[in-house]
């Protein structure tokens, strides 16, 4: 497990997949995911089999849960995706299922904690990732942690009805570094 102020990361497991379908098809949330059409209690339970056995290594792909640190509730998922050894890059996504739980700091607190075993546990350099040019609460969130703005996708997103452009940030090692110098206790118990 790795924890921040807020939340603790943790391995997922088939138990989790009532606390995931809850709030997974909420179009508040899936509007900002790559598919944004409802999902089915057995295509996510097929992804969340295939999650709960993944090796960054093996399948390029990491997804860990998400637990408010002093409630254990069941928050969301974070990941790293197309992790490349050669390259040491993955990019990012963040899920915070519940809108109730929007704007109290889970997110950035999860992605400090992801950057974290980004640079000191899988010895990336690069953690990359796109998001809505209109999304800018997650900007924020994202620039918290240490993310930076690293150019647009123009009209990388078809979503209701229309096409909407892509911000691309990303944050290097040296970056992180320069904000949680090795030894803060970030990503630890």
């Amino acid at each position: 497990m790795y924890y921040g102020e807020l939340v603790k990361l943790r391995a997922l497991e088939m138990e989790d997949l009532d606390l995931i379908l809850k709030h997974w098809n909420n179009l508040e949330l899936r509007q900002f995911l790559a598919t944004a059409w409802p999902m089915s209690r057995n295509a996510e339970r097929k992804w969340l089999e295939r999650a709960t056995i993944m090796d960054p290594w093996r399948d390029g792909e990491i997804v860990l849960a998400i637990e408010n640190k002093k409630s254990n509730e069941f928050l969301g998922t974070v990941s790293f995706f197309d992790i490349s050894k050669q390259h040491q890059k993955a990019e990012f996504g963040i899920a915070i299922h519940n809108p109730e739980n929007y704007g109290k700091g889970y997110g950035t607190d999860t992605t400090r904690v992801m950057l974290w075993v980004a640079f000191h546990i899988l010895g990336l350099n690069t953690v990359f990732l796109p998001t809505l040019a209109s999304n800018k609460r997650a900007q924020r969130a994202y620039e918290k942690a240490g993310f930076k703005p690293a150019g647009v996708l123009r009209q990388g997103a078809y979503m209701l009805g229309k096409f909407h452009d892509f911000v691309i940030m990303d944050v290097t090692k040296e970056d992180f570094f320069e904000m949680y110098p090795p030894g803060t206790e970030v990503g630890q118990p």
